[in-house]
């Protein structure tokens, strides 16, 4: 055993976790996406898990819009309650909420602002939005933004309101306006599909007889790359938002796992011949790719850092699936993982200084996170079922991962530290989350209805 291996078996682990031994299998890692389960079903958001957080958060008072009384139907929730849910959500906030604005109430909870607003209808059935953020103690306006929208779009412009407050007070951007690719069983058939970050508004975005699964986001949020089995076996396909799809890499026999390169876009895969998997880059646009490192050993389930300048990726070389580091031109090589002998689908943190990924525990999928050497592992999730497929926010607040401490695999957050988990998918099964990049312009969000 070599020194490394004892110096991180002894270093002080947050949470005491026990690894049981599993050896990597391409099959089995597939298989996992074929097991039968319930059909797909509403959205919903549950909050299952309060849990106490060590980051700070700050009060913040929410108050119902005014409105005309008996003038507005609400198709779903009204705005208050939208931004309420984007502010629990966000890991930034404890809200205070009241029913109006009551001074005592705000000073008492150290709210020293609150958000409140107007709505009215106008002509042509559509709604005029005006959000504020106040100074509690003196009522001064602090932000004030008005929308003039269908209320289907009402989810929409409470977001990038919301994503304004955030930068208002904490001088960082938001993801309330980003989403989510991940994949749904509907009508029997795993697909892929996009959401809000919070789970509402689908839309379905694959409609195959056979099995999707693996969505990532492309460069800019344009579109989305992801495996379909047409021809009976893992193929990379991608499809523009609003365009049609295209086979990756037809060449090659087997490709699955991508990763998109946020710099450049290229995609960095698995592909397997004659049982060996190997990691491959190649370019969606010219359809050339190429071997990506020369290993003896499997390699699968790439991530790229947040510069594009190193690769994670998880390799059965000691045995087991551990995660390994390598830089961008598969150079200096080394080992991140050592605690246990199953870890796999690392995530980077957009700060780079740490990931996210599953670990078997006693039969049961974990998320833990740990600094790139390996050291200060944190054990996330514990005693609820399986979980995995671990993606951070944009932000890297939050980690949005699957689990079936349910009863089924729905789709949840938590913040970075593992608290305040909760469901964004009531019912079905959905699986296998990945974040979108920032929107530079949430005007132009698409991938949703």
């Amino acid at each position: 055993m070599s020194s490394n291996k004892h110096a991180v078996d002894g270093q002080k682990v947050r949470k005491v976790f026990r690894i049981s031994s599993l050896a990597l299998s391409i099959v089995f890692w597939l298989l996992l996406f074929l097991m039968p389960s319930v059909s797909s079903a509403a959205i919903d958001t549950i909050a299952v898990d309060v849990g106490i957080s060590v980051f700070k958060t700050m009060p913040i008072g929410v108050v119902p819009f005014t409105e005309p009384k008996n003038s507005i139907e609400w198709i779903e929730e009204k705005p208050h309650q939208i931004l309420t849910r984007d502010a629990e959500l966000s890991g930034r906030f404890e809200v205070v909420p009241s029913e109006k604005f009551n001074l005592a109430l705000f000073s008492k909870k150290k709210a020293k602002h609150y958000i409140t607003g107007k709505v009215t209808p106008t002509d042509g059935g559509k709604l005029r939005l005006e959000c504020f953020l106040y100074v509690s103690q003196t009522k001064d306006i602090l932000l004030g933004e008005a929308y003039t929208i269908t209320q289907q779009d009402l989810r929409k412009a409470m977001h990038q309101f919301f994503d304004q407050v955030i930068y208002r007070l904490w001088a960082e951007r938001g993801v309330a306006s980003t989403k989510l690719a991940y994949v749904s069983k509907i009508d029997g058939i795993k697909q892929v599909v996009v959401s809000d970050y919070d789970g509402f508004h689908r839309s379905q975005i694959t409609r195959d007889t056979v099995i999707s699964m693996m969505p990532v986001w492309m460069k800019d949020n344009k579109g989305l790359v992801y495996v379909n089995f047409k021809t009976n076996r893992p193929k990379l396909y991608s499809r523009m938002f609003g365009g049609t799809e295209k086979v990756l890499f037809p060449q090659l026999d087997q490709t699955y796992s991508p990763a998109v390169n946020p710099v450049t876009g290229e995609l960095l895969f698995s592909n397997t011949v004659d049982g060996k998997t190997d990691l491959y880059i190649g370019s969606p646009k010219t359809g050339k790719a190429r071997k990506f490192a020369y290993l003896k050993s499997n390699q699968t389930s790439p991530a790229w850092s947040p510069f594009a300048s190193e690769v994670l990726f998880t390799s059965d070389r000691g045995g087991g699936p551990q995660i390994f580091i390598m830089g961008k031109d598969g150079s200096d090589m080394r080992r991140v993982t050592f605690m246990g002998r199953y870890n796999e689908r690392a995530s980077w943190s957009p700060s780079g200084d740490r990931i996210a990924y599953t670990s078997m525990d006693n039969g049961k999928m974990n998320i833990y996170t740990c600094a790139l050497d390996g050291s200060d592992i944190v054990q996330l999730t514990n005693n609820a079922g399986n979980n995995e497929h671990p993606t951070w926010s944009p932000d890297g607040k939050l980690i949005a991962f699957s689990s079936n401490r349910s009863g089924s695999y729905q789709i949840y957050i938590m913040r970075m530290d593992g608290s305040n988990v909760t469901r964004i998918t009531n019912s079905g099964e959905n699986t296998s989350p990945t974040w979108s990049f920032f929107y530079e312009d949430s005007n132009k969000q698409e991938g949703a209805k």
